[in-house]
């Protein structure tokens, strides 16, 4: 792999012992952080005190922790002074949430009367925060204030957050309401936890009153929709009258004769929806090999409304897959002409090549944009990426008006981790100030202080600059992923791709279905391959270690390939899982690689892989623009 240009070289700054960048005073606060990790506290006042007596561009970071250096010395008062000359000099700073918490914990043993001024302040301006919640319960508790209490556990385990089970352990769960039980499951759902969802419901249900059926009825469906528990999905769709989305669950039941009977009562013409399924009706029958029915349903459709241009595609698409390649063509050439869509011109010219006439041009026309369909005309034709490269940033300390990013580079230079994380959320939350060469910049900054996502969704805003690929394609946990890939014959590019087009580079992501982390793994794959990947996952919260995660990603990526030799295919089943996607290719018997990705079932799982293809070539285009990077994820034999 061709080296990668090292983008942020205004990023590795000289050895703290020698800070060129800014004035040596910053070393007594690096000084006094390490001192105070260290449980050296009297050390760590020294130095804090010196940092504090000279001027500088990060005393909140110093009166904080000097703060924590004081508490754990027993001098609290002097601790609380500290704290609040962060109150009166510092409210916008990154550190402000963390002095609030510390003087609450502070004045919790000191002054408990006041601790609970302090709780209920701030939790009128973190109301999320179900942890200082449960401590500002408890501290209700202990000081007899049981209404109190009572109603701030309830609140608690109404949120359904992780803090609500210990909060269940002090209230009395007989006594809340239907209403009350409908809440939390609601809440549940949004947290995407539907089978605990369920279970509340079903309760809710017992002692409700009429009222609320409806209400509990229509969220329970939901529920066991949400967990594949389609044929019982379906009987409470019925009941509240959604006969759209109890089609669905009949067809994901694999009823098929009973939701071909609903669709067969839809009319096209009045319900977008109901097009929706009619169509989905013949796409039944053509992968049941029953074109001639198919092609009749499309038929009707072809002038409807709301879907015409789809149906209108899949009679082009049936044309090609039953190998009509001139009907194809037609059919997909009056959709270029209306529609312009790059997928109609690849389509046109693997029908004119099908038919043994030149198609080179057609397949030139698609080589300049960087997509999917451009990965797939230069492999047709033979050739690699189009490269890209992009420039060093050269190093400066010229941040202009933007104090915000001149702290944030002397605390990339000092190497605190959790304070360029603080730094960091805080110019993420302030991005909209920053517009030209200064979001630029917060862009890079936050690019070496690892916050990818951020730094990918501030660069995704700007144009013109040659830094912007590195950004948007950024080498991310380079470590990490070059070590996991290697280990586990993983492709490093296909694993940075599928990294980020599974999260983004949110190392917190969590999705509807239960899916973690960077690389978006389920629990039961997260375990499984962790012990195989000799990454032990001991709960859920594991998981969404940034090392282990990427490690069992690469090894499960890893394992795919080494049974299908087939990126696409690798793709389609980290997405939708093996068994099914080994069932679509037996079924679909596809004569090419791009065949099957463009009929893959599942709307999600095709967009999924094509989308990762497009990024795979993107990292190529820098990183490795040649031939054989295409065919390794193109060239591919299914039989």
């Amino acid at each position: 792999m061709r080296k990668i240009f090292v983008l942020l070289t205004l990023f590795l700054f000289l050895s703290i012992t020698n800070v060129s960048a800014y004035d040596s005073v910053y070393q007594y606060l690096k000084d006094g952080r390490f001192a105070l990790d260290n449980k050296e506290y009297e050390e760590s006042l020294k130095n804090l005190d010196q940092f504090l007596g000279s001027p500088n561009q990060l005393s909140d970071y110093g009166y904080l922790w000097r703060a924590k250096a004081l508490r754990a010395l027993g001098e609290n008062e002097k601790a609380l002074k500290d704290i609040g000359a962060i109150k009166e000099n510092y409210r916008n700073s990154p550190v402000f949430k963390s002095a609030l918490l510390l003087e609450i914990k502070i004045d919790e043993k000191e002054h408990p009367d006041t601790a609970l001024v302090l709780y209920a302040k701030y939790l009128d301006s973190y109301p999320k925060d179900d942890a200082m919640r449960l401590s500002y319960a408890k501290l209700l508790k202990t000081l007899n204030y049981e209404w109190d209490a009572d109603r701030e556990f309830t609140k608690i385990y109404i949120n359904g957050g992780s803090e609500s089970k210990e909060a269940a352990a002090f209230i009395d769960l007989k006594k809340l309401s239907s209403e009350t039980k409908v809440e939390r499951a609601r809440n549940l759902m949004r947290r995407h936890k539907y089978e605990e969802a369920e279970t509340e419901l079903r309760q809710a249900r017992e002692k409700a009153p009429p009222s609320l059926y409806g209400t509990i009825t229509t969220n329970l469906a939901t529920a066991l929709f949400r967990q594949k528990k389609y044929d019982e999905a379906a009987v409470y769709l019925d009941r509240i009258g959604d006969i759209y989305t109890g089609a669905r669950a009949l067809y994901r039941a694999g009823k098929f004769d009973e939701f071909h009977e609903k669709v067969r009562h839809m009319n096209a013409d009045k319900s977008e929806r109901a097009a929706e399924l009619i169509l989905i009706s013949g796409l039944y029958f053509r992968r049941a090999g029953n074109t001639e029915k198919a092609l009749a349903i499309f038929n009707t459709l072809k002038e409807n409304r709301f879907n015409k241009e789809e149906v209108r595609w899949h009679i082009g698409w049936t044309y090609y897959l039953i190998g009509n390649y001139q009907k194809a063509y037609d059919a997909f050439e009056s959709l270029h002409k209306s529609y312009g869509s790059r997928q109609y011109l690849y389509w046109m010219a693997r029908s004119t090549e099908n038919m043994g006439k030149p198609s080179q041009a057609l397949y030139s026309k698609l080589t300049g944009l960087g997509d999917f369909y451009s990965l797939l005309a230069l492999y047709r034709l033979g050739k690699g990426p189009v490269a890209v490269s992009s420039e060093e940033y050269e190093q400066t300390t010229d941040f202009g008006q933007d104090i915000e990013l001149k702290r944030l580079s002397i605390l990339l230079e000092l190497k605190i981790d959790d304070a360029i994380k603080m730094e960091s959320l805080y110019i993420i939350k302030n991005t909209r100030k920053f517009t030209g060469d200064s979001a630029l910049k917060a862009a890079l900054m936050l690019n070496a202080a690892q916050a990818y996502y951020h730094s990918l969704n501030i660069a995704g805003k700007l144009k013109g600059s040659s830094y912007l690929h590195s950004l948007l394609y950024p080498y991310a946990y380079k470590d990490i992923v070059s070590d996991a890939a290697g280990r586990f014959t993983a492709n490093p590019l296909l694993v940075l791709s599928v990294m980020r087009e599974e999260s983004r580079f949110q190392d917190d992501a969590f999705s509807p279905a239960g899916a973690i982390g960077l690389m978006q793994l389920m629990p039961q794959t997260a375990s499984r391959y962790g012990k195989l990947a000799d990454e032990a996952i001991e709960d859920e919260k594991d998981i969404f270690n940034v090392k282990k995660n990427i490690t069992i990603g690469a090894y499960y990526i890893g394992s795919l390939y080494k049974d299908a030799s087939c990126v696409p295919v690798v793709l389609a089943s980290y997405n939708a899982g093996e068994d099914v996607v080994k069932k679509w290719l037996l079924d679909g018997n596809y004569k090419s690689i791009d065949e099957f990705i463009e009929d893959i079932p599942y709307n999600e799982t095709r967009n999924y892989v094509k989308r990762v293809l497009k990024t795979y070539y993107q990292y190529a285009r820098r990183l490795e623009p040649t031939t054989e990077s295409l065919k390794f994820v193109a060239d591919c034999s299914l039989h």
